[in-house]
């Protein structure tokens, strides 16, 4: 029960006392859940362009025959 003054809100089941108990929790751990995946997956795309870029200026370097 929340009390307000002369106010107050039955919350009614332990389910849901729980389910409005965790839910900040689970919301804090998707978001740094996500951003350690975008995080990864940045990473991940820097990585290919970087060899890209040392492929090209190995085939740069090359003499042309």
């Amino acid at each position: 029960m929340l009390e307000f003054g002369a106010v107050s809100l039955e919350w009614g089941t332990l389910l849901f006392q729980l389910f409005v108990f965790f839910m900040p929790l689970a919301l804090i751990i998707a978001c740094c859940l996500f951003i350690v995946k975008r995080t990864a997956t940045k990473q991940k795309a820097f990585d290919e362009l970087e060899k890209r870029v040392a492929a090209l200026e190995q085939e740069r370097k090359r003499p042309k025959s």
